[in-house]
């Protein structure tokens, strides 16, 4: 069974699903770092120099290649846009979406670097609702489960990944 963890940059995917994987003793995979890996290059290199319709054919591509592993799997924050990755995942697996308020999105992500749809922006906690808001319906639609992150510790998230893989 894959346990897909998608939401927002910010939400805890990578650091709960890593640490959930960890307790539970199955392989984490974060399809930003198998892509990174792959080509040698840093996200926000790709977004450079491949756009990002270019960078979500990569993407697609890693969905299909993890999918169905018996792992917990951290997608980047758009990978739900594309609706065919949404159906890979549900065919494949158990979404989950880490949700997180906006204004907590923009104080976790105020000052970390190497976010492409935010880096240079001068208004960042705008641009976290709008793509929040622009992405809600993919999330909603993708996920089997809901796990709201904005008051909960990346210990508490990780338990409750746990739990849904347990069950």
């Amino acid at each position: 069974m894959t346990l897909w963890l998608v939401g927002m940059m910010g939400t805890g995917k990578t650091s709960a699903g890593r640490l959930a994987a960890g307790r539970l003793g199955v392989p984490f995979i974060d399809v930003d770092e198998e892509i990174a890996t792959d080509r040698g290059a840093s996200i926000s290199e790709m977004w450079a120099g491949l756009g990002e319709q270019g960078f979500r054919v990569l993407e697609a591509a890693a969905i299909d290649r993890v999918a169905g592993a018996r792992a917990i799997v951290a997608t980047g924050g758009g990978a739900v846009l594309d609706p065919a990755n949404r159906n890979r995942m549900r065919e494949t697996g158990t979404v989950i979406w880490l949700k997180t308020r906006p204004e907590v999105l923009a104080a976790r992500l105020d000052s970390s670097g190497g976010r492409p749809l935010l880096d240079g922006h001068p208004d960042r906690g705008g641009q976290v609702a709008a793509l929040l808001e622009e992405r809600a319906q993919a999330y909603d639609d993708a996920a089997n489960y809901e796990i709201d992150t904005s008051e909960l510790s990346v210990e508490e998230v990780a338990m409750r990944i746990v739990g849904l893989w347990r069950s």
